[in-house]
């Protein structure tokens, strides 16, 4: 007997693995993907903080700068007024340094001198009041300088020791400081007496 092959199943149909195949393409593909990005927020993670450390030194380095800036900026300041300084003095120096050691007496010697935009101020060593005098008079008739004053007269000794009472020998000087005011406009056409 034979036995009849009966299937009252529905017939169903294997399925194709194409679809399968394609999901676990798609699958790695999703993975590669969100592996790339993972990568790419910690390597960019790292970059990010290897920057704010270099933001950090450039900060540092950049307050320092501008320490030195403002350091700068004072030595400007004071730079500038001696650039104002120099160019209000529109009259050579030398003249009147020239004219000051030509109408010293003998024995007298020029200790120091400053300049101000209108004014000389001379200090100078002489041995008697007599060449002080005789110095004013002649600085004072000089075309370079408008008027001439003494500002201080201070009495010294060459020569100072205690066991030494009496020298004759050693002069006593004097230490004067003279105040000339600058005739400009005879030192910007370049004349005077010489």
């Amino acid at each position: 007997m034979y036995i009849p092959d009966i299937n009252l199943l529905p017939k169903v149909e294997r399925r194709q693995s194409i679809p399968k195949n394609l999901y676990i393409i798609l699958t790695i593909i999703t993975l590669l993907f969100v592996s790339f990005f993972v990568l790419q927020y910690f390597t960019y993670l790292s970059k990010i903080s290897s920057l704010q450390k270099e933001e950090e030194q450039l900060l540092t380095k950049r307050d320092q700068l501008q320490e030195e800036l403002d350091s700068i900026s004072v030595d400007t300041a004071s730079l500038k007024q001696s650039v104002d300084f120099v160019e209000n003095i529109s009259y050579p120096v030398s003249p009147i340094i020239d004219e000051t050691i030509r109408l010293q007496p003998g024995h007298s010697y020029l200790r120091e001198y400053a300049f101000t935009a209108q004014t000389a101020e001379v200090a100078m060593d002489f041995e008697t009041l007599s060449d002080i005098s005789k110095y004013l008079s002649r600085i004072s008739g000089s075309e370079y300088v408008k008027d001439a004053q003494v500002s201080e007269i201070e009495h010294f000794k060459i020569k100072e020791d205690a066991e030494k009472k009496a020298d004759f020998r050693e002069i006593p000087r004097y230490k004067v400081k003279f105040t000339l005011s600058i005739n400009q406009q005879t030192l910007a056409a370049g004349g005077g007496k010489q």
